[in-house]
């Protein structure tokens, strides 16, 4: 079936050699060139896909970096915000407190006038009722009852005033 024969062998390595020879001549140049061109637009690509990746990491690491900045600025002006809150929750309290010492003196104070005014107006109504009393113990004579009895009423007007001063 399939049997050599020198003529076809010999016409086949012929137009074999032909054909690389034109093949050689012609277009082995251009497809050297496309595919070296080729080869360089591949490599370029990389390299330029390379750089991309490097400067998105570059980029990823600024983010990052910038984030972490952003985060320790947004605690530190918590941390501010918490200082300043207790400082004026410092103050303000404070401040009640003085108002409140203050309005306590000034009661007190106030408490102390009025005690010492009812003082005074009791020691005049004493003062007043002894000259009465003295007054109708020289006007008239007196006898044991009646200056007990003139006694008491001094005693009792005494409580009485006292009484109305509380």
């Amino acid at each position: 079936m399939f049997e050599a024969e020198p003529g076809l062998i010999i016409w086949t390595l012929v137009t074999f050699g032909a054909l690389l020879a034109l093949l050689a001549k012609f277009a082995y140049k251009p497809i050297v060139a496309l595919l070296e061109s080729r080869a360089v637009t591949v490599r370029e690509d990389l390299e330029a896909s390379e750089n991309a990746r490097k400067e998105a990491e570059a980029l990823l690491v600024q983010y990052q970096a910038k984030l972490d900045e952003g985060r320790a600025e947004v605690q530190k002006m918590i941390e501010e915000g918490r200082t300043v809150g207790e400082k004026l929750k410092r103050e303000i309290m404070e401040k009640a407190a003085e108002e409140s010492k203050a309005l306590v003196k000034k009661a007190q104070e106030e408490i102390e006038r009025e005690k010492k005014k009812a003082l005074m107006e009791l020691q005049g109504q004493v003062a007043e009722l002894s000259v009465q009393v003295a007054t109708k113990m020289i006007s008239e004579t007196l006898q044991p009852e009646d200056h007990e009895k003139l006694i008491e009423d001094a005693l009792s007007r005494v409580k009485e005033d006292y009484a109305k001063i509380r």
